[in-house]
């Protein structure tokens, strides 16, 4: 079997689980969706779980790099954090299937909850590196580490839920939305 194969089938689970959630979409499904026997299914995965699993690990790994590449860059702090997001909300508009997996059928269902915090945590650590690196340049004046990490992940995950997912709008929309949002957020952060 070729990696091309397993591609298949992780391109027509992530359409599937989009259109029709998880729990709807059977393995019969995304094997008919690949044009694939169910042994070549089987072959790569064990389960319908296991190809959530690793959609989820791309869409973090995806994130993770985009983070890292901003994170090498000697830039500000909130050029950091506004060009890392910008990335990711890019990213999550042009792929908007595995996005809506990790929002909302690993948040919202029991059995994945843990799964989408376990690789929420390694995203967050990322940005604490981002906004640590304020504190300690003096760019950020005060506030709690902690809180701004939550203050900008819950912004962002608005934005993205409502703006993106629900309302549809445009990329460009959401990123101007985004930009001024990170700005208010941000201006925060310089207290003088």
């Amino acid at each position: 079997m070729s990696d091309s194969t397993k591609e298949r089938i992780l391109s027509s689970a992530k359409e599937l689980f989009s259109q029709k959630g998880y729990h709807e979409t059977t393995v019969e499904d995304i094997v008919r969706r690949a044009e694939l026997s169910k042994g070549a299914f089987y072959f790569y995965f064990e389960s319908k779980e296991d190809v959530v699993k690793e959609l989820t690990e791309l869409m973090v790994e995806k994130t993770l790099n985009i983070m890292d590449r901003w994170l090498a860059k000697d830039l500000s702090a909130e050029d950091m954090i506004k060009g890392h997001i910008k990335d990711f909300l890019v990213e999550c508009y042009e792929d908007r299937f595995i996005s809506y997996i990790f929002f909302f059928e690993l948040m919202c269902k029991e059995e994945f909850r843990s799964l989408h915090f376990e690789k929420l945590k390694r995203i967050k650590e990322r940005l604490a590196k981002m906004v640590k690196r304020g504190f300690e340049r003096g760019e950020f004046k005060c506030g709690n580490e902690e809180l701004v990490v939550y203050t900008v992940m819950g912004f962002v995950r608005v934005v993205y839920l409502e703006l993106l997912l629900l309302q549809n709008r445009s990329l460009e929309e959401v990123l101007s939305f985004t930009e001024a949002g990170l700005e208010l957020i941000l201006r925060g952060l310089k207290c003088e």
